[in-house]
């Protein structure tokens, strides 16, 4: 491809898809994915709720505390298996930590 001729490619040179991506995105960026992306058929843009799963997760458990599985369900809409599952590192760990007063027998 002519990166001379890219580089005079204009909004106005562009119709549908391709037009309203420029238009989201800006001809400088738009000229850039063309120039690494177009044609090759490499190019996949996952849905905005496949990209947020690990935010969600994170939130999810930053938010637990050891006792509030089910207020979790139903604030992030999820079944209590998969919140147990994506707690299930925390959990452990909250359940290795000694209670609070709780004497160890180490340091009697």
């Amino acid at each position: 491809m002519n990166k001379e001729l890219l580089k005079l490619l204009t909004l106005e040179d562009l119709q549908g898809e391709a037009r309203d991506l420029a238009e989201l995105i800006g001809m400088d960026a738009f000229r850039k994915l063309v120039s690494v992306y177009g044609g090759t058929g490499r190019m996949y843009i996952p849905q905005p709720d496949m990209l947020l799963i690990p935010v969600r997760d994170a939130k999810i458990r930053e938010e637990y505390d050891g006792s509030n599985i089910y207020e979790l369900c139903r604030k992030w809409d999820l079944s209590e298996g998969y919140v147990r599952k994506i707690v299930a590192e925390k959990a452990n760990e909250l359940r290795r930590r000694p209670m609070d007063g709780q004497v160890s027998l180490f340091d009697l």
